[in-house]
């Protein structure tokens, strides 16, 4: 829930939150640090390997944001192995719904593994965004 201040107090507006958990490579390239989010073929780079982790993050926040916003994310997830988990499955996060299988060189490849965490709005209520519903 989201306040919102309003000519009669606050007023309570809905929205649905979306969280995204992957994992993601980081290494040394060079001067710079080079992260990468491989399922997503997304990628950035920092001056430190905090930057490169932090970029890595908003890299991945924007396509998510994007996929949103053009109404593709459920293509864009498919189009990537994802698959919707089964209908009434409980989700923790524990399970690992899509495999990852390791090669014995990917680390020295790719660089060291670090979890990739992002949440934010995925859509909100039309009377937050001062929209109409249907506009």
């Amino acid at each position: 829930m989201i306040a919102k201040r309003g000519d009669e107090g606050i007023a309570m507006t809905e929205s649905v939150m979306i969280t995204v958990n992957l994992r993601g490579v980081v290494r040394r390239q060079g001067r710079r640090w080079a992260a990468g989010c491989p399922k997503l073929n997304v990628w950035s780079q920092g001056r430190s390997r905090e930057d490169a982790e932090r970029c890595l993050r908003e890299a991945v926040e924007l396509w998510v944001e994007d996929c949103l916003a053009r109404g593709t994310l459920d293509a864009a997830l498919r189009e990537v192995g994802f698959q919707p988990a089964p209908w009434g499955m409980p989700v923790t996060g524990a399970e690992e719904l899509v495999g990852i299988v390791r090669l014995p060189d990917e680390e020295a490849l790719l660089g060291t593994d670090f979890p990739v965490q992002i949440s934010m709005p995925a859509y909100q209520a039309a009377a937050l965004l001062g929209a109409q519903p249907g506009q």
